[in-house]
């Protein structure tokens, strides 16, 4: 799922396999992907046997395909939001599979929900790998409370002090470390202390980041960019407070606690150039690096010796996300990152920063309890109407004119009703309403799993076809996503 991964995969299969590998993926120019589409397309016997590759590599024309293997197949990077096609590359595999009569094997120490669950219904094997490489123990687990710290006073920036003794303590031992946090940028947010003003983007219903190392506030929807404010916009007040923390500020809050060490982030800023990854992560596994700081991107498959200490830094964002699969993705995320602990002879530490440490997802974490995540949360989905039990079809309607777009969105919202009754809820404005100039509503429609897919589909095709030819509708852009 990760081109961040390919790395470390390709020298280690490489090592074996010489020249019959070939890696597909975005960051690679046009020539080099051609010569491998058609290489694969010639089905050569001595080049390119076996494909490494990130999502679209699901697209190259395969003749003579044997196995697939996903890896990491909970990962929602495999699923394409924009543009069009929005495929999931773990779904297409298995259709990809079926094709072919070919083998696939999907791999994951946090399975997603619905694989799972097709796992324990039968409709695939499960093969339960139960012990670690080498026989090594799972790392601890523990839990860093950050409201009692702040009401002790006990804080240090961003960081607890029980996670600053620990990382001290490792540090001084010689290991590396990793650090956790899902947000790029300096600050998420700039607020007027006397009017609670934050300045937003031109274009975007979204407040703007603040990113240090260009000094400048930008949007991470449509890269609208512009110069720090001085003052508040709204009242005049030069008293603008910095709220929350990304990447790029605990690795200056960390340089300054820990002036002679190497520090550095891995993040879609630090990753822009094509041999970026590859330098950090080679930097790392050779200890030129002491502190590693990193998105989402330092959580997938990393194996490195000499890291005993991993600090995440704020579960609470994660856990409070508006998403039925928040606490899915929040309890992937957490024990993932926790695995790249301790992966040698010494058992890892983990500590994750909550202000929340009784929430049950954190607990489930710290016990490293997957079959307990997974019989409560599929409680859940089962109640309130939600995959694996169900199907969600998100209908999205894009216009410039706000009033004009709920007025459409209605409109759809009742047509479709008349066929799928309480099927369909909304419509109902997303998080962030309006994104490069356009608003959006969203109209979701939730169908049984056992529904027949193809009726669905013609009539949902149906009411789109009818909804469009009205002229009044011309204007409007929607988004159909499964």
């Amino acid at each position: 799922p990760e081109i961040a991964l390919t790395t470390q995969l390709i020298q280690r299969l490489s090592a074996y396999f010489g020249d019959q590998i070939g890696v597909y993926h975005s960051k690679f120019n046009q020539n080099e992907r051609v010569e491998i589409w058609n290489h694969v397309l010639n089905d050569d016997p001595n080049r390119f046997r076996i494909i490494l590759g990130a999502r679209s590599s699901i697209f190259l024309p395969f003749s003579n395909l044997g196995l697939i293997i996903v890896d990491e197949e909970h990962e929602s990077s495999f699923k394409q939001y924009d543009p069009s096609p929005r495929y999931n590359a773990r779904d297409c595999a298995i259709v990809l599979s079926k094709i072919h009569k070919a083998n696939i094997v999907l791999g994951s120490a946090t399975p997603s929900i619905e694989s799972y669950h097709n796992a324990k219904s039968g409709k695939y094997r499960l093969v339960s790998l139960t012990d670690r490489f080498g026989a090594n123990l799972l790392p601890e687990i523990l839990i860093a409370d950050v409201r009692k710290e702040r009401k002790q006073k006990s804080m240090q920036s961003h960081f607890t002090n029980f996670l600053m003794e620990n990382m001290r303590e490792h540090l001084n031992q010689g290991e590396q470390i990793i650090l956790f946090q899902n947000r790029r940028g300096y600050t998420p947010m700039w607020m007027c202390e006397v009017c609670n003003w934050t300045p937003k983007c031109v274009r975007c219903d979204v407040s703007l980041t603040y990113h240090k190392h260009s000094n400048s506030l930008k949007c991470h929807y449509c890269g609208y960019t512009t110069p720090p404010v001085g003052s508040c916009k709204a009242c005049g007040s030069n008293r603008i407070n910095m709220i929350g923390f990304g990447t790029e500020k605990i690795e200056d809050d960390l340089s300054l606690l820990f002036p002679d060490k190497v520090i550095k982030r891995l993040d879609l800023d630090t990753t822009r150039s094509k041999h970026a990854y590859a330098n950090i992560l080679d930097d790392f596994d050779n200890g030129r690096i002491d502190i590693l700081i990193g998105t989402q991107m330092v959580t997938k498959g990393l194996d490195f010796d000499n890291v005993n200490l991993v600090g995440i830094l704020d579960a609470d964002m994660l856990l409070n996300r508006a998403d039925f699969r928040a606490f899915e993705r929040s309890f992937q995320l957490m024990t993932q990152v926790a695995g790249r602990s301790g992966r040698r002879d010494k058992r890892g530490k983990v500590i994750v920063q909550t202000g929340d440490p009784d929430h049950w997802v954190v607990e489930k974490v710290t016990q490293h309890d997957f079959v307990g995540f997974y019989d409560s949360e599929i409680i859940e989905r089962k109640n309130y109407f939600y995959p694996p039990y169900f199907k969600v079809i998100d209908i999205t309607l894009k216009h410039r004119d706000e009033n004009e777009l709920n007025r459409a969105a209605a409109e759809l919202a009742n047509k479709l009703r008349e066929t799928f009754k309480e099927r369909v809820l909304g419509p109902e404005f997303p998080t962030v309403k309006k994104i490069y100039n356009q608003y959006l509503k969203v109209v979701k429609l939730k169908i049984e799993r056992d529904a027949n897919d193809k009726k669905v589909k013609e009539r949902i095709a149906f009411i789109m076809d009818e909804f469009f030819s009205a002229p009044n509708n011309k204007s409007i852009r929607s988004i159909i996503d499964v």
